[in-house]
């Protein structure tokens, strides 16, 4: 693993950067916004950040790796996912201009940068790191289904669809429990929340049969210092391709409460519009059903992802999803997550009273200053 904290990083996103077709770059840039000093796409060149994102102002967008190292990065992160382990042929060249001038490579595709044999040898002329984050760990093991042994409270944040917000529901989560003073861990299960966080396991990487396992293993980790675990959920149960993560995810992880992440007006799961999104109230309860088969969980909350509505318009979505499913909503950017928090807290209490015990560690600091 390479951190990233305080490092000059450049994120290339050539072709691709913007709020929804480059979730990993977006999503770093709200968080680690002042570690970065430039993003790379030759189609908005020229173009501020903050402009394109409405926050993280003052990046300059620029043309190529080359015009990025004017900037005197030290880190190029690939900042965009794909959906094959093909590299585009057109990133070849930059990515090698990089290599040469010794940054470090930081790279969620599923191509792997670090075996490719060109990039190998480039890397080792010019002492080039190359950390693809898309690896499993080292040690695999199927899970035991024993985290009700701990006495920790686990919240996993659940969704109608990929991209709905349930990364960064879940910082935002972690960010409002440690502002008042409950100890509390975000756990990272994708590239951006590793590259957010400092730490965590990219589990899309992980052989189906050690998802679980893989997950229960980050909450123990995690659970070792801190009295709520938060874990970053990934895909949707009702997805055509990524169901599978999804529930081995949920399996793993044991929560004890769910938070379900949507989008405003989202009919269809992105990219399939021959398939329709089950309605909130369904999902809520396959969710709880296919949690319970380890331990029960409740969906105490609804982060909705409200995207361009302003703040009026979101806040009377918000409230038809709460007549929808009785229960609180709230947009994490737009509102916070207060109420998710306060649900949380009511929930807590209603389980057993060894939860209740506090850890000896002190308090967290934030996952990341937003």
């Amino acid at each position: 693993m390479i951190q990233l904290k305080g490092r000059r990083v450049a994120i290339f996103a050539d072709g691709r950067f913007g709020p929804v077709t480059s979730k990993v770059a977006t999503s770093y840039l709200r968080y680690c916004h002042q570690d970065c000093v430039a993003v790379i796409d030759h189609r908005l060149a020229g173009k501020d950040v903050g402009d394109i994102l409405g926050y993280a102002h003052g990046i300059p967008v620029v043309e190529s790796v080359k015009s990025a190292l004017a900037r005197k990065p030290d880190v190029l992160i690939i900042g965009v996912g794909l959906h094959s382990n093909e590299l585009p042929t057109e990133w070849r060249s930059q990515i090698a201009q990089a290599i040469v001038a010794g940054l470090d490579i930081v790279s969620g595709l599923h191509f792997r940068i670090a075996v490719d044999e060109e990039f190998k040898e480039l890397a080792q002329g010019s002492g080039s790191r190359i950390w693809d984050t898309k690896e499993p760990p080292e040690q695999l093991a199927t899970s035991t289904a024993r985290l009700d042994e701990l006495d920790r409270f686990i919240v996993h944040t659940v969704g109608s669809d990929c991209r709905v917000g349930k990364k960064t529901t879940a910082i935002e989560i972690t960010q409002t429990a440690n502002r008042r003073g409950i100890n509390t861990g975000f756990v990272a299960t994708g590239q951006s929340g590793i590259y957010i966080s400092g730490n965590g396991v990219a589990v899309d990487a992980v052989p189906s049969d050690f998802v679980a396992g893989v997950s229960e293993e980050l909450v123990r980790k995690s659970a070792e210092h801190h009295d709520w675990v938060v874990v970053e959920g990934q895909g949707a149960v009702s997805h055509p391709a990524y169901s599978g993560v999804t529930l081995g995810l949920l399996h793993g992880a044991m929560p004890h409460a769910l938070i379900l992440c949507h989008e405003a007006n989202l009919t269809h799961h992105k990219g399939w519009p021959n398939v329709p999104l089950r309605t909130l109230r369904e999902l809520i309860t396959t969710y709880e059903h296919l949690a319970s088969f380890l331990r029960p969980a409740k969906v105490v909350g609804i982060s909705v992802h409200c995207g361009d509505l302003d703040k009026s318009d979101a806040a009377t979505y918000l409230s038809c999803i709460e007549s929808e499913t009785g229960l609180p909503a709230t947009d994490a950017i737009h509102f916070g997550t207060e109420k998710l928090v306060d649900a949380l807290v009511r929930y807590r209490a209603m389980l057993p009273q060894r939860l209740d015990a506090p850890h000896e560690e002190t308090p967290s600091e934030p996952v990341a200053a937003a």
